[in-house]
Order: C-alpha cells, then sequence, then structure tokens
C-alpha cells in the first residue's frame, strides 16, 4: 500500500515544513516585568522603548516563496516549487490584554512550479479575517480565522511574522534578547506543536528608506510534532530546522519591512504500512508596507 501525496498533502507539507507558528503563544522569554505588567497601559511601555501600538489599516504585502524536495516511496523524488504574494490589511485596537488584532486578506496571487494557482483555490482564501489578542511586546495567541481554505491557511501560518518579540520594556538600539515559544499549530493535516528559540539583536537601521527605524536581526531553531489523517490513514509528522530574519520597526512600533529565509527536514510517516517521506524544506519571505496606517 503506498502514501498518495494529493495536492492538499503537498499544501500540507509547504504550511508544516516552513511556515512560522502563529495559532497561540505560551509564555516564554521575554515575559513581562511582574511588577509593571502591561495590559495596564500600553502607553507607560512605550516610554522605555518601541513596542507595537494602536493603529488602522495598514497595509503589507507578503511574498512567500518554498521550495521542497520530496523523497517518494520507492526511491524517486519530486520537488515542488510554491510561490504566493499576500495582500493584507492589519489593524490594531486597544483591548484588555494589550490589543486586539484584526487582519484581512484583500487579495492574494499563488503558483505551483511556476503555473498560476486556478481562480477556484484562490477565491476561498480572498476576503479571510483572523482575529487575535497581541501583547505590545508581540506575543500573538487565539489567533483565529473566520473560514478555512488551503491557501487561506498557509497565508495564516505567516501572520506571526509581522510582530517579531520585543523585550518587555520595549526595545532600544544595542539590545539583545531570547524568545522561547511553545505553540499550537493547525496545518491541513496535522495538529502539531512547535517549540522555537529565538535570538533577537537591535542596531541602529542601515535602510535609507526607513532611517528613523530600529533593525532587529534574529536567528533561531525550531522542533515540530503532530498527527492527523487523511484517506482514512493516520499519519505522524515531525520536523526541525533554523530561521533568521531581519525586521526594521518603526518608533512608532509600525513594522516598515522584513525579510527572512529558514530551512529543515521533515519525515511524514504512516504507521499503519510502516512508510515514511523524507522532505527537505528551503524558504523565504519579504514583507513590505504598501500603505502607511491610520492612527
Amino acid at each position: 500500500m503506498s502514501l498518495r501525496l494529493s495536492l492538499p498533502l503537498l499544501g500540507c507539507l509547504a504550511l508544516v515544513g516552513c511556515s512560522s507558528a502563529t495559532s497561540g503563544k505560551q509564555p516564554g522569554t521575554p515575559s513581562p516585568d511582574p511588577g509593571n505588567p502591561y495590559p495596564g497601559n500600553p502607553t507607560d511601555v512605550a516610554a522605555a522603548g518601541i513596542t507595537y501600538m494602536p493603529m488602522r489599516d495598514a497595509g503589507y504585502t507578503l511574498v512567500r516563496h518554498d521550495s521542497l524536495m520530496i523523497q517518494l516511496p520507492g526511491g524517486a523524488s519530486q520537488l515542488q516549487l510554491i510561490d504566493r504574494t499576500a495582500y493584507l490589511r492589519l489593524s490594531l485596537t486597544r483591548d484588555t490584554a494589550g490589543y486586539l488584532a484584526n487582519i484581512v486578506l484583500d487579495s492574494l496571487q499563488a503558483a505551483v512550479g511556476g503555473v498560476p494557482a486556478v481562480l477556484d483555490s484562490v477565491l476561498p482564501a480572498r476576503g479571510t479575517r483572523w482575529t487575535a489578542t497581541l501583547t505590545p511586546t508581540g506575543e500573538l495567541s487565539a489567533l483565529k480565522a473566520d473560514r478555512s481554505s488551503t491557501l487561506g491557511d498557509q497565508i495564516g501560518s505567516n501572520l506571526r511574522s509581522l510582530f517579531p518579540a520585543l523585550p518587555p520594556t520595549g526595545v532600544r538600539s544595542g539590545m539583545d534578547w531570547t524568545d522561547t515559544t511553545e505553540v499550537p499549530i493547525r496545518a491541513d493535516a496535522f495538529d502539531a506543536v512547535e517549540r522555537s528559540t529565538t535570538r533577537y539583536r537591535a542596531v541602529d537601521s542601515d535602510d535609507p528608506n526607513a532611517r528613523k527605524a530600529l533593525k532587529l536581526e534574529s536567528n533561531g531553531s525550531y522542533q515540530r510534532s503532530g498527527k492527523g489523517t487523511q484517506y482514512d490513514q493516520k499519519l505522524e509528522m515531525t520536523a526541525s530546522g533554523s530561521r533568521s530574519a531581519v525586521h526594521y520597526i518603526s518608533p512608532d512600533g509600525t513594522l516598515a519591512s522584513a525579510q527572512g529565509n529558514d530551512a529543515g527536514d521533515m519525515t511524514i510517516t504512516v504507521p499503519a504500512v510502516g512508510q515514511t517521506v523524507p522532505v527537505k524544506q528551503a524558504g523565504s519571505y519579504s514583507i513590505t508596507l504598501s500603505r502607511p496606517p491610520k492612527k
């Protein structure tokens, strides 16, 4: 009995193999100062350093490219090249936990192997709206979409890239910090957990288009494990890899731009038949501010 690799599963491989987890965030490092918890007044935290602030209708363009080398049963291999460009709209409004994040997928383009995705796969994703809670230092939790679709879920898995973690008192040039998280993620066939550690360093901007921004350099590693079902077959997944990124944060807490890359190894197992599918993944992304936010 052989493992069939359908388009949804290939999409799942792209999502699990390369995405940044966004479904929630357990307490990690950095964490809030017990003597000055930030949910009370985000503005007080900003006085010490840059944190996220309220905004309305900021426009972002997120471009993601993934390369997957799938080792099929029998020794054959298959290369999958997946490209997505998402046009997003972000608003942050004050909430008891910091902010309520509202993210809308206004438009989307996608291609597999250079061939544009059919309209029937793109249309269900357009207009997807995600809500979540966000602290002033970037802890995103309770992320929920108002619908589920293959492409929409892939975009949703990358939304964490909009909010790099910041130190508890805000970020200033010259600071170093580490963020450790354990989050649940949903990727098509798999319910999984990701554990990651990311190291950050803040320096003055070297971008002529964002001279007043801070440059956040980061690198880290992740491990994932999960289970799922496809074609009535139980599947198991394990993955590990590394990622690095550069984010430019403006003094008002707006993300000016970002770019990053990641690489890892993943194994899909079908326990009932003893088959495994190794996958090597490499990906890159960029985020640009296409429309400044309304304050």
